[in-house]
């Protein structure tokens, strides 16, 4: 689609304002898009454009006297048809991995890391959506009494997912049965995906004439506590310190203490971020997109990553509307790609 004079005039004062008020934090006046467009367009040209944009809603004033800040509707704009979206180049992308890599093959390091590292980067807050043994299959479990009546049920997946749950079990249990147990459902069921356990033991346990009945249904006992209480999902939050620091909130106690409230609600968050996780590439969503009480004021902006084809989870940052979009976008995209890279190897391994 060909772009008219007229709009690209349009997207230039739009992309300044955005811009400007990214890097200020304080309405953008025509004075100062003059100095950074001349001597491309006039000043009467960029006070016409800029009453245009108000008309549209895509940037609003203040106060009578000031200067223009961009509305959601304007950063939206900005995004989907302005910012030119820019990616880290494949040897940044293996530096990023590199740099989040855990000594250890361990999962949960690996996605703290991941937190921590471009929270630090940003300089926002970062969630990391990430799969529980739930979502991966049975590579060992293992059951370590405690006493006569609790176990420790251990269980490693791929990509070496690990959860731990106390059982409580109703008959007796001695440190032969728990290596029985043990060795019955790693010879059995490793390869199967834990979704599908409980269901491939209930099958075992109707044909009775099967020699490791009572095996099964011991393994199914304590298997399904175990699993009733492992989540499908998991969510790290690192740097909320940068969030509400940010004037828009930093100013305003009240809403440093909502936005807290909210983003603490970890279940409510999640249901919020699944949809972008599934999106096809980077998903951004603005201020009321958002749709979270608490947060219409803030941003996320979120890439899937993958082990392999399949898409595991998902890495963003959440800060203030206005925010350095082009930037965000680039890191996130980029260190998905790395936890992308680094979680199929491990797969592999």
């Amino acid at each position: 689609m060909n772009i008219t004079d007229s709009e690209q005039r349009r997207n230039s004062i739009l992309e300044a304002i955005v811009e400007a008020y990214v890097e200020t934090a304080s309405p953008v006046g025509s004075e100062l898009i003059s100095r950074t467009l001349r001597p491309s367009l006039s000043s009467a040209t960029i006070r016409n454009v800029m009453a245009d944009l108000e008309r549209e809603g895509l940037v609003e004033q203040p106060h009578t006297s000031a200067g223009r800040v961009p509305t959601d509707r304007g950063y939206r704009r900005y995004v989907d048809a302005v910012m030119e979206k820019t990616s880290f180049s494949p040897d940044r992308v293996r530096q990023i991995a590199e740099a989040i890599e855990p000594e250890e093959l361990d999962v949960t390091q690996l996605f703290q890391r991941a937190g921590e590292v471009l929270s630090d980067l940003a300089h926002q807050a970062v969630y990391v959506v990430a799969p529980t043994v739930r979502r991966s299959r049975v590579k060992q479990i293992e059951f370590v009494p405690l006493s006569v009546r609790k176990v420790l049920c251990v269980l490693v997946a791929n990509e070496e997912m690990i959860a731990s749950h106390v059982v409580e079990v109703t008959e007796p249990i001695s440190r032969d049965d728990a290596t029985a147990l043990a060795r019955f459902l790693n010879t059995e069921l490793v390869g199967l995906p834990f979704d599908e356990l409980l269901s491939s033991l209930q099958r075992r346990l109707l044909a009775q004439q099967d020699a490791l009945y009572y095996l099964a249904k011991r393994s199914l006992d304590i298997l399904h506590h175990a699993l009733s209480t492992e989540p499908e999902e998991r969510l790290w939050l690192e740097g909320t310190s940068y969030l509400v620091s940010q004037p828009e909130f930093s100013r305003y106690p009240r809403k440093t203490h909502d936005v807290l409230k909210h983003v603490e609600s970890q279940e409510d968050l999640l249901e919020c971020l699944r949809p972008d996780i599934k999106s096809d590439g980077v998903c951004v969503r603005i201020g009321r997109e958002v749709r979270m009480p608490g947060l219409d004021e803030c941003s996320f902006v979120t890439a899937p990553f993958s082990v392999g084809q399949d898409v595991v989870g998902g890495i963003g940052v959440m800060g203030p509307t206005r925010m350095d979009y082009r930037t965000m976008h680039a890191m996130v995209e980029g260190m998905a790609r790395a936890l992308t890279e680094l979680l199929t190897r491990w797969g592999a391994a």
